[in-house]
């Protein structure tokens, strides 16, 4: 009996390490169900007001009416981002925004938004690896080093140093690429500064008064 205690007593000691590691791996998980909530709620007060309405004789036709339901579909919308971003990890997000970040990071919002939806469209793309990691590491692709945490740190030392913050707008654009709010066709799955696969998509020329370069989309 004593020994059942002691390992029971072990097993709980286990879990209760584990939680704090567990809980800190799911930070976007556990942001996203918050944000989803909050949506919630804008679409509850948004359905109460439009019913208050139409008991004091309102019609759907009429602009209240109708903002409350563009209030409501509005929240919609961001629920199914967040249920879209809510499915990777913070791994996930920190690799793909070090990407962007050496790939696009001191250009503008829509490059580093293209840039991380072409791997995003890789990881759904039965000729790429499965997982965001992967597609990043995979040879004579990207590069190894932008999974590494000593890249991502890097580069936020050098947004401390220099008061910039191209980190996290480079962490913004993914975002947006893994709410699935960028317009880009799933088969595009190149992106380079030529052209490739088969045939461009898109081009997008950037100049910045003392860096120029012109970024090519394209089929896979």
């Amino acid at each position: 009996m004593k020994k059942i205690l002691i390992v029971a007593m072990l097993c709980m000691a286990l879990v209760a390490t584990m939680a704090p590691a567990a809980a800190a791996a799911d930070t976007n998980y556990a942001q996203c169900m918050a944000a989803i909530q909050e949506q919630k709620t804008i679409q509850a007060q948004a359905h109460q007001t439009a019913t208050t309405l139409r008991k004091k004789g309102y019609k759907d036709s009429s602009a209240y009416v109708q903002a409350a339901k563009s209030t409501w579909n509005e929240a919609q919308a961001a629920i199914q981002g967040y249920q879209k971003l809510a499915k990777y990890t913070d791994e996930d997000i920190r690799i793909l925004t070090t990407t962007v970040f050496h790939e696009a990071g001191h250009t503008t919002e829509q490059l580093r938004q293209y840039v991380a939806q072409v791997v995003l469209n890789r990881v759904k793309d039965s000729r790429f690896p499965s997982t965001v990691k992967a597609v990043i590491t995979q040879p004579g692709q990207y590069a190894t080093k932008y999974a590494d945490a000593s890249t991502t740190q890097s580069v936020k030392s050098k947004d401390a140093a220099n008061g910039t913050y191209y980190y996290a707008m480079c962490e913004n654009a993914v975002k947006t690429a893994m709410m699935g709010q960028v317009n880009m066709p799933s088969n595009v799955l190149y992106q380079a500064n030529f052209s490739q696969g088969k045939g461009v998509w898109k081009s997008v020329s950037f100049n910045s008064g003392w860096y120029s370069s012109t970024s090519y989309f394209c089929y896979g």
